[in-house]
């Protein structure tokens, strides 16, 4: 991405949790936790979230203590945010 010309900022959120408040501003801008959530995570499925996730604020909460709870990586361009490994989006971004 950033030898495509575009500006990039890192953040590694597994060495460095996110509070809770930005969790919730990235599941809002995502559309919603399932949009952001890594289902293979023992916790999602030990509580039965990847069949029917949690309201945001619970899920905020669980992903500020464990932050493999979120799908990596994420990227804001400003416009969008690209949540996973999703090579047709990137591809838009050019």
């Amino acid at each position: 991405m950033r030898n495509a010309g575009h500006e990039l900022t890192e953040i590694n959120y597994a060495k460095s949790p996110l509070d809770e408040p930005t969790i919730l501003a990235i599941v809002d801008k995502a559309g919603g936790v399932a949009a952001v959530m890594n289902t293979r995570h023992a916790i999602v499925k030990e509580r039965g979230w990847a069949a029917k996730p949690p309201d945001a604020k619970t899920f905020a909460k669980a992903a500020a203590s464990e932050p493999n709870l979120l799908r990596r990586p994420i990227l804001d361009t400003g416009k969008k945010l690209i949540v996973g490994f999703d090579k047709p989006a990137y591809a838009t971004l050019t």
